[in-house]
């Protein structure tokens, strides 16, 4: 293809007497020397952004201007150098240049010629009118050409000024290193700057920490080397942890294996459909990265080599940087028509792929809902209720007005109770409740004694007491609800019921029909307008404690002031890590080449990765705050704040790269390709579109995303998620005998899995998506990046979902659903970018300033409306109709509760309480508790059918008993996490009693 192409160029160049790679230029330059000032450059063709060379050289002075068209062509742009030089050799390399002669870098000339030995160093000659012109001088004379660069560097074999950290102004009389003005911060001493806030303050704080970290690992080797004094409650909290994960069906034998990690995330259902949606949209997102890379990779190897590299080589000496600058402004232009091919290909091939995903994904979704019966199946929610007293019946009399309106196969009713200021004593009677279940099972367990300790340990042990709240006391058990079962009645029949209800029926056919025969609506308690509703949701993902306090209004309001406060974090993380970092690169000295070393890399990883945690707990706090009553709509609206809060550090962060690489090229005297300093370029997107900013926003963008943000953060985190919490835990249980029950139980529990991930990925889409307004070198390595990083999440979140979580649901499409809404202005910004790129390029628009930045954000704009358009109205047109014949015809409620233990009735904290307490059933609907479902009994009186066998519960049971000091612990391999936070927030997985 390069033959043919190379063919066809030769013969456009025959035909009309131009290069056809470069002939733009040489158009130019001959015009130039002819003094045609009237040459159409629109005309010619040669695009967009050198539509603005004709006005960029209007803004040179008169002088400036005779002395660039009057230059011969030895010294134009992109021109080849006709003059005889003399040609020597020195130490067997040719030498090209003469000392003495001034002359011009252009693209072609080369970065590795160096000047003779009786003057060997390159001086930027600033007697000349011209720009980028150089003459090999001695070093005497770097100053009578540039007097800012009075140094001759034999290493650099350039003139240079100093090399001074912290030096604002250097001391040009001197041939030395020396400054003369220090930055703000800075103090000169005999011509070196010294940071003024230094002093002995900054050894002792070394020394301080130093002994810090020293206590720490010295405390850490103790408490390895104790003896295991709690081995069996380790034991026992391991246990229950192995219990509490993700399990199969009941088999033959009635017992609940792991899912084998050979499992099919992608068309299995182990934690509900939207598990499985997730692990679609990771893949989803590998296929179009691998996607937008081939595309470039075939342009770079079928049109031309340059485009592996375009905005990828570094900056460095003066004269470098103006071959730099030709260069890539050459190549830019040159092939700023692949860079809209490309564009159009991946810009349309993403938008087809995101139809097409999201047929896929819905049709996946309604699949998954044809095959599978779950308890949303056979419940419908009441909408509607009054504020009805719990002295009442109220689960019997809605049941029963429900069968009155001919309703079959009524179950029974679970009311959502408005108890959220009771929250505290309705966990703590759950927990003595369950406590009290283990202990008739297996007997009450004995705290181990206390071993013998030196002075040393026995300091640690009390501040880990401190540091940890570990709790001395061994709780109240039964003893602790029979004392407080009275107070527990009253507490009951003072509540108020919600507007919300759920009654369950036997089959899926007679909830259907019971919707229908409340459509019109039905009274209870006095008051009309009560009506069913069927729902997408499982009875684990609703949040009981939020009915009855999360109104619509309070909601919204809750939801403004969460965006304050991710503002305020967002600040928070600007001014303690991200302005230090602003400061030290705003104020490093670039001059000479130089370039900040490793550390500043590795410093500024660290950062991004902290600012994504800061958001990361800010936003999560933030959902949970709002109050909402399902677990599917809290991951949604997390998602979406995350996603937001994250972009706030990325537009933060792009700002100041852009001020910033303003700033040090405006002071080392950067200019355009056409010889402007960037410091007289005024308007922005003139600016912007120079090769200099390009290629340092280029570079900023790429260090932002790879392996910054794409990779660091999910190879790091296994271990402060995962591996070090356990191994802590473990260590806190085994050492403290206080540590007993529900508390050692937490202390190695799981963290729960969160749909966080989505916002992630959706946050790394948008920084490969913005390489596109850069020069394309980046862009193959940083798409290439992005699947391989994406390959290690999907690898790594595979794993810790099918062994290092707790057991959950995420059964409905809303966080699916949102999270290819939030891929319509994701996709727009390549809308936006296509508008930008194909400014002025043949036969496109061509437009400039503000009226160009208000073109692409129609463009975002429009894109954004008509993708939400087609996904509201066009992809559901495309879904899976529902099968004629029932592939789950047969099952009932009853049979679904054979195999899950969390029902709608189980699941709900005041039932379970009200069945206990009010009713006094017998047995009474025990309280869902992860991990500990062997100890739930059934009574299909009341809808409960889930029974374990009972020789695991003993097992578990007996392991509670007490173990002698110093036996072997037996520990497995340490695989989980716990949760480091406060005590009240550990009780997720089950309410813990004090």
């Amino acid at each position: 293809m390069k033959p043919a192409l190379g063919a066809v160029l030769a013969l456009i160049s025959a035909l009309t007497g131009v290069d056809a790679v470069g002939g733009s230029f040489l158009i130019r330059s001959a015009h130039l020397r002819a003094g045609d000032t009237n040459f159409d450059f629109e005309a010619l063709g040669t695009g967009s952004h050198d539509s603005h060379w004709r006005d960029n050289v209007s803004d040179l002075s008169l002088m400036e201007t005779d002395a660039v068209v009057s230059k011969p062509l030895r010294i134009a742009r992109g021109g080849i150098a006709i003059h005889r030089r003399r040609r020597t050799t020195h130490r067997g390399v040719p030498i090209h240049l003469v000392c003495g002669e001034t002359s011009k870098v252009t693209s072609k000339s080369s970065k590795d010629d160096i000047c003779p030995d009786e003057c060997p160093f390159f001086a930027q000659d600033r007697t000349d009118k011209d720009f980028c012109t150089f003459t090999c001088v001695q070093e005497p004379q770097c100053a009578q050409k540039y007097p800012n660069t009075p140094i001759g560097d034999a290493d650099l074999g350039v003139c240079r000024s100093c090399v001074v950290d912290g030096c604002q102004e250097c001391d040009h009389s001197v041939t030395e290193d020396r400054c003369k003005t220090c930055q703000a911060g800075y103090v000169l001493n005999d011509g070196t700057c010294h940071f003024k806030y230094a002093g002995d303050w900054i050894y002792v704080v070394a020394g301080i920490l130093a002994a810090l970290g020293l206590c720490v690992l010295i405390w850490i080797f103790d408490m390895v080397m104790r003896s295991a004094c709690n081995a069996d409650v380790l034991e026992h909290s391991l246990e229950v942890r192995e219990q509490q994960k993700l399990r199969m069906k009941k088999d033959e034998t009635g017992s609940r294996p792991l899912f084998p990690l050979s499992t099919n995330l992608l068309r299995t259902q182990v934690a509900g459909p939207g598990m499985m949606l997730h692990f679609n949209f990771q893949v989803a997102v590998i296929i179009w990265a691998v996607f937008v890379a081939f595309v470039w990779i075939c342009l770079a190897t079928f049109i031309d080599d340059a485009l592996w590299v375009l905005g990828t080589r570094r900056f460095g000496t003066a004269r470098e940087n103006c071959i730099l600058v030709a260069w890539g402004y050459e190549t830019q232009q040159r092939l700023m028509w692949t860079k809209v091919l490309f564009l159009y290909i991946t810009y349309i091939g993403s938008f087809l792929m995101c139809m097409a995903y999201g047929v896929y994904q819905l049709r996946a979704f309604q699949d998954a809902d044809y095959q599978h019966k779950t308890m949303k199946d056979f419940a419908a929610m009441i909408v509607g209720l009054p504020s009805v007293e719990g002295s009442k019946n109220v689960e019997g009399d809605l049941k029963a007005r429900i069968e009155d309106l001919g309703a079959q196969s009524v179950v029974g009713v679970s009311v959502a109770w408005d108890y959220q200021e009771h929250e505290e004593s309705i966990k703590q009677a759950l927990d003595a409740d369950l406590e009290a279940r283990m202990i008739a099972v297996a007997g009450s367990p004995e705290r181990a004694p206390l071993p013998e300790m030196n002075p040393v340990r026995k300091s640690f042990y009390t501040l880990e007491q401190m540091v940890f709240g570990l709790d001395s006391g061994n709780g109240g058990g039964s003893d602790e609800i029979d004392s407080k079962e009275e107070e527990l009645r009253e507490l009951l029949n003072g509540l108020r019921t919600s507007q919300r209800a759920f009654v369950v029926f036997e089959t899926q056919e007679a909830r259907d029909q019971a919707v229908e025969l409340a459509a019109g609506g039905f009274e209870y308690e006095h008051q009309g307008g009560i009506v069913l509703w069927t729902l997408d949701a499982e009875p684990d993902t609703v949040q009981w404690v939020n009915y009855g306090h999360a109104t619509a209004a309070e909601k919204t309001l809750k939801l403004l002031a969460g965006f304050g406060f991710i503002i305020l974090a967002c600040l928070f993380w600007a001014v303690i890590f991200y302005a230090p970092y602003a400061y030290y690169v705003m104020t490093f000295n670039y001059e000479n080449g130089r370039q900040p070393g490793p550390m500043l890399s590795i410093s500024f990883s660290m950062i991004v990765v902290v600012g994504n945690a800061i958001m990361y707990e800010v936003c999560a706090q933030v959902s949970d705050w709002v109050g909402f009553r399902f677990k599917d709509n809290r991951e949604a609206c997390y998602m979406i704040l995350y996603t937001v809060a994250c972009m706030f550090n990325v537009l933060l962060d792009f700002v100041t790269t852009y001020f910033t690489a303003e700033k040090v090229m405006e002071g080392l005297g950067f200019r355009n390709y056409f010889g402007v300093p960037l410091k007289d370029i005024t308007e922005f997107t003139t600016k912007f579109e120079t090769y200099g900013m390009q290629r340092s926003l280029a570079e900023n963008t790429y260090a932002y995303a790879f392996p910054s943000t794409y990779l660091i953060p999910f190879l790091i985190e296994p271990m402060p998620t995962i591996v070090l919490p356990l191994m802590l835990g473990k260590w806190i249980v085994r050492n403290h005998p206080e540590v007993m029950g529900r508390d050692a139980e937490e202390w190695v529990a799981m963290v729960p899995m969160e749909m966080g991930r989505y916002a992630d990925i959706l946050l790394n889409t948008i920084l490969g998506i913005l390489i596109f307004y850069f020069p394309g070198g980046y862009t193959w390595m940083l798409f290439l990046g992005l699947a391989g990083s994406h390959l290690w999440i999907y690898l790594f979140d595979h794993c810790r979902v099918l062994r290092s979580i707790p057991a959950c649901t995420f059964a409905s499409y809303d966080v699916e659903w949102w999270a290819q809404a939030l891929m319509a202005p994701i996709i727009g910004i390549m809308a936006a970018c296509l508008v930008f790129k194909s400014n002025c390029e043949p036969g496109y628009h061509c437009i400039r300033g503000r009226t160009l930045i208000l073109s692409c954000c129609a463009a975002w704009l429009v894109h954004t409306v008509l993708h939400l358009l087609c996904l509201i109205y066009v992809v559901p047109k495309f879904g899976k109709p529902e099968p004629e014949e029932d592939p789950t015809v047969g099952e009932t409620f009853s049979s679904v509760c054979h195999h899950a233990p969390c029902s709608w009735f189980t699941a709900n904290p005041v039932h379970c309480l009200r069945s206990k307490l009010k009713f006094k059933h017998s047995p009474p609907c025990s309280f869902f508790c992860l991990g500990k479902e062997k100890f739930q009994k059934t009574n299909p009186a009341i809808g409960c059918f889930y029974e374990d066998v009972l020789g695991d519960a003993t097992r578990l049971g007996e392991s509670t008993k007490t173990a002698e000091c110093g036996a072997d612990s037996g520990e497995p391999p340490a695989f989980g996490a716990v949760r480091l936070i406060k005590a009240a927030d550990r009780r997720q997985l089950c309410q813990r009693s004090r």
